[in-house]
């Protein structure tokens, strides 16, 4: 058989089979939908070059993901640290960055734990997300502060999504967040930080709200 009952991978995920299908979430009452733009570094609408990388950055509105291009302009290797690149939300809380998309179930473990590598001009095309790598459950079960009890693929967004006032959102319009993405070059680790500005906080009714 396939399904191996006493198999702890196989437990967890009829754990959250049954959890999904038993919760009854608390809905809530309005959806935020965010726009950002780069403001650091300067003149970099969509990231950063120098004589190592060139580095894209593209804000997907809604969640703080970005997608992201690493481009490796140089003769030897070069990895992302994921251990040290992270997200500093608007409140200044460090919030761990992750691969996200259905990509990141599929790579060996040794891929997080020793660096992803950009081979010599390779290139390394992802979408990250605030929240820490998920390993073997495929399922993420969270409660958010209004109550709301979520089921995803993917790691928690950095910016609230739902909320009972439209306040919980529009509180955040004008706000900061920063991007720091760590890169291993031959024996060296470099930060290259990325602000953004939170400019536009679309409210929107739930439609069972």
């Amino acid at each position: 058989m396939f399904f191996r009952p006493r198999d702890p991978a196989c437990i967890r995920l009829l754990a959250c089979v049954l959890l999904l299908l038993s919760v009854s979430a608390c809905s809530s009452a309005y959806r935020f939908r965010y726009d950002y733009i780069m403001v650091d570094p300067p003149g970099g609408s969509e990231g950063a070059e120098d004589e190592h990388v060139r580095i894209n950055l593209t804000p997907v509105a809604g969640k703080g993901i970005l997608r992201l291009v690493v481009v490796n302009k140089t003769s030897q290797p070069i990895s992302i640290v994921w251990e040290q690149t992270h997200y500093l939300d608007p409140r200044g809380r460090r919030r761990e960055a992750s691969e996200t998309g259905i990509g990141w179930f599929f790579r060996p473990q040794e891929w997080l734990q020793d660096g992803t590598p950009v081979a010599p001009g390779g290139e390394f095309r992802a979408q990250v997300q605030a929240g820490e790598h998920q390993t073997y459950n495929p399922l993420t079960v969270s409660r958010q502060a209004s109550g709301e009890v979520t089921f995803s693929t993917s790691p928690r967004s950095l910016l609230p999504e739902t909320g009972n006032t439209p306040v919980v959102g529009t509180t955040y319009q004008g706000q900061e967040f920063r991007f720091i993405l760590a890169l291993r070059i031959g024996t060296d680790i470099t930060h290259y930080p990325f602000t953004f500005r939170i400019t536009e906080v679309d409210v929107q009714r739930s439609k069972d709200g």
